[in-house]
């Protein structure tokens, strides 16, 4: 009824003002003086576009009806939920604004004829753009560049994400030929059609994303190490042969909404030994790694391909967990800063360093350089390699490993290990102060096991729910030496010397690394608690 009445309200409005003349589910179609515009709602908060040929009908992408009320207005058409306010203007132009009256974004010309499309956007001169693409650039923004973009995907900074639908290659012109104005063209097309999602938060819109688009069905060790031409579904693979490219390709990638971007081995099959080192190590820290060629390398190569598929190995369950993640929350495996640190603007600037998950942040030495300065957003970071702690909100400058990638854990980290050889037990790194936690998906099992870890008044407390029966180590940085190793209900653990093999019930202490190691034999379904006593 409520459409209805809207129709003989605007029937008496100026012919070249829209007017709905159809809704079905969460789509409207409006004809306008130019011709006619579908907008289908996804969600209180995304809207799908259609201009040009209509096509056969649609499957609705939500199944649930989204809350839009109808009303008309000096400046057009507007649709409002709760978390948008849409107005279509006489010549088909949308503008989308907060309930606040906050605007995120307008349209200043839409065409879609004689086989090209056009979409010109307003854009303030402080509005950034992000993804576009696994991108070679070492700035993160894309603003005032001109970018033919695959995926046709950006992130904005006032909190929203824009995406093409229609299967074509977009250039993007972001400011660049004309000032505070974005232009989207294309060619070849009938139609055009584009989507809006606001967030406001990173983590929103990949959700959003998600519910538009799916995610890919990948498990972690499919992207363990690719063999071959062939990828995955939902695997993207990285073209380039320059590694600083690669490297700023990564996080480029993530904010365009590409989850699984892989690294080829192959591409650096001919660069000098030193390149291929830190090529291999950044790719162990990708999420998929591949060698198209399916040719095994040789000589010093071969060795630093085997110790960076020893290393993908030792991720299993971090790589499953976080597959896992992808498919079930459409987060990219590679967090961004930008996403891991919305508050931290100084973070959001960087490209040449990334979050691998939330355990990690991994910044590359491509260049072959000895130190690098690298910023480190809010918390209290640990140097894999030198195990020296340091404080965020800071640039600081590090020691780059022979292999150059500089690997950091933040306080609060509980990250799992698989033994190389699945003969040894699985290790699970705790970095203290804050409290630690990791899911580990069992995949034949089905189910998750849970490990937990951090302080409890004046002792540690480390826990392990196991779904599965397997050997774990716990290994516990910055720590003073315990005086006794109990756990609860259970016997009291037996110290050993350094350098000995570590079983069930023992526990060591490095002196020079400040580090607790802890043996535990669980069975499937146990639940092992263990304090961690000092003398006061």
């Amino acid at each position: 009824m409520q459409v209805v009445a809207l129709l003989l309200t605007v029937a008496a409005l100026a012919s070249a003002d829209p007017v709905i003349t159809s809704r079905k589910d969460n789509t409207f179609l409006l004809r306008y003086a130019g011709g006619d515009l579908e907008v289908e709602f996804t969600s209180a908060s995304a809207f799908r576009v259609r201009r040009g040929f209509a096509g056969p009908p649609r499957k609705p992408i939500a199944e649930a009806k989204v809350e839009a009320k109808v009303s008309v207005t000096p400046e057009g058409l507007n649709l409002e939920t709760s978390e948008l306010r849409i107005t279509v203007s006489s010549r088909g132009l949308i503008t989308v604004k907060l309930p606040s009256g906050v605007e995120l974004y307008a349209e200043d010309a839409a065409i879609v004829a004689e086989g090209k499309a056009l979409l010109q956007l307003r854009s303030p001169a402080t509005e950034q753009f992000f993804g576009l693409g696994p991108r070679p650039e070492a700035a993160m923004s894309a603003r005032g560049l001109i970018v033919q973009a695959t995926p046709p995907f950006f992130v904005s900074s006032r909190g929203y994400a824009f995406w093409t639908m229609t299967p074509s290659p977009f250039t993007f012109d972001l400011a660049k030929s004309r000032a505070e104005h974005v232009s989207i063209t294309a060619n070849g097309l009938e139609r055009m059609e584009y989507v809006f999602a606001h967030g406001p938060s990173m983590k929103e819109i990949w959700e959003e994303k998600l519910r538009i688009t799916g995610a890919p069905d990948v498990r972690g060790n499919e992207i363990e190490w690719i063999v071959g031409p062939r990828l995955p579904r939902g695997v993207t693979g990285l073209a380039s042969e320059n590694l600083c490219a690669v490297a700023h390709a990564l996080p480029h990638a993530a904010l365009s909404g590409v989850m699984l971007p892989a690294i080829d081995l192959s591409r650096f099959r001919t660069v000098d030994d030193a390149t291929f080192r830190r090529a291999a190590r950044l790719a162990a820290f990708s999420p998929a790694v591949r060698n198209s060629s399916g040719v095994e390398f040789e000589g010093l190569k071969a060795q630093y391909a085997a110790e960076a598929r020893t290393l993908r190995k030792r991720l299993i369950h971090f790589l499953n967990t976080y597959a896992d993640e992808s498919r079930s929350r459409g987060y990219p495996i590679i967090h961004t800063l930008l996403h891991q640190f919305p508050r931290d603007v100084e973070a959001g600037r960087h490209v040449d360093a990334y979050m691998f998950g939330d355990e990690f942040l991994v910044a590359p030495a491509c260049d072959g350089a000895k130190e690098k300065e690298v910023y480190l957003p809010m918390g209290i970071w640990t140097d894999f390699n030198t195990r020296r702690e340091h404080r965020g909100r800071q640039t600081v400058k590090l020691p780059v490993p022979d292999d150059g990638l500089i690997l950091l854990a933040k306080n609060g980290s509980l990250i799992p290990f698989a033994s190389a050889d699945s003969k040894g037990p699985t290790e699970l790194h705790y970095f203290p102060r804050n409290g630690g936690e990791f899911f580990i998906l069992e995949p034949e099992a089905g189910e998750w096991t849970q490990a937990h870890a951090g302080p409890a008044a004046d002792i540690y407390r480390v826990e392990i729910e196991s779904k599965v029966a397997r050997r774990y180590e716990w290994v516990i940085y910055h720590m003073n030496k315990p005086s006794r190793v109990l756990q609860v209900e259970g016997r009291t653990y037996t110290e050993t010397a350094p350098g000995s093999v570590l079983h069930s019930g023992e526990w060591r202490y490095d002196a020079a690394s400040r580090t607790v190691r802890i043996g535990v034999d669980a069975a499937a379904g146990a639940d092992i608690i263990v304090n961690l006593e000092f003398a006061r």
